[in-house]
């Protein structure tokens, strides 16, 4: 696990090939949680996994479990130490900023991918009896999240993942608005899957992320990319508004793609219209 070692706006900046980084023997989600005195959820093998890791870059004897409380399993920020919880398929948990009088819901669904660590993040004599037979450890299943903003935006974040029967039954039944999703083929869904869920799934919006690529030269989307396959398939999409008989009276609607662009920052209302910093 490494750590990029370069400023992203940099003019020679570079996100291919042998970019510069710093080795992080203990992760670098554990090294941001111990910084920013971060609540970190996760299935609770994985919250484990990382609440060790945590302690080894604090240099503590263990870390915090966060606290949950009310029906919504709410935990107020800021912390004055990190702390971490499980959060398996299915659950969700609430966080708050102890200034505001609502929090944020992070609700975990199910992804298909493996779930293992980089080998460097095990003991020694652990990844050398892993390595010889070409194995790796599994910590918990695989996870994406739907995010509940305080302005009532949904976002189902796809994390690395295949189809799954929920991008057709919770995710549409949620109301997710906004998707992110990754489209970077091989490991996870490709241009053309990632369509066919978000027609599953029937956002109003959606961003593709982890494209594997140099997906953009100064913010236009190059061509004959995955990015660009994934914009055009998803332009073609027609989706029901109401998914009833009203449907036959009123024109389908359409999909709006978005593309992500360094340092710009999207800003979404409730009903996942684009309010700024979209192109």
């Amino acid at each position: 696990a490494v750590v990029l070692n370069q400023n992203p706006d940099a003019p020679n900046a570079i996100c291919a090939g042998n970019f510069p980084s710093i080795p992080t023997p203990n992760s670098i989600t554990a090294e941001i949680a111990g910084a920013k005195n971060s609540a970190v959820f996760a299935n609770a093998t994985l919250a484990s996994f990382i609440a060790t890791k945590i302690a080894a870059v604090l240099g503590t004897p263990a870390t915090a479990g966060c606290p949950g409380t009310g029906l919504g399993n709410e935990v107020v920020v800021p912390l004055t130490s990190p702390c971490t919880a499980p959060l398996n398929s299915g659950a969700k948990r609430t966080v708050r900023l102890s200034s505001a009088s609502q929090g944020v819901e992070i609700h975990a669904v199910t992804a298909e991918h493996p779930s293992e660590p980089p080998l460097t993040l095990l003991n020694d004599q652990l990844r050398t009896l892993l390595a010889a037979n070409g194995v790796n450890v599994y910590v918990g299943l695989a996870q994406g999240f739907v995010i509940t903003f305080t302005n009532g935006l949904k976002v189902y974040l796809s994390g690395d993942t295949g189809w799954t029967h929920e991008m057709d039954s919770i995710l549409k039944n949620i109301g997710v608005n906004l998707v992110v999703i990754n489209i970077g083929d091989s490991f996870t869904t490709g241009p053309p899957e990632a369509a066919f869920a978000v027609s599953l799934i029937q956002p109003a919006a959606v961003i593709p992320s982890h494209a594997n690529e140099v997906a953009t030269t100064g913010g236009n989307v190059n061509s004959g990319t995955r990015t660009e396959q994934f914009i055009n398939l998803v332009s073609e999409l027609r989706l029901s508004q109401f998914n009833d008989v009203r449907d036959r009276f009123i024109p389908p609607r359409t999909v709006q793609a978005y593309v992500p662009r360094s340092g710009i920052t999207m800003e979404f209302d409730s009903d996942a219209q684009c309010v700024s910093g979209c192109p």
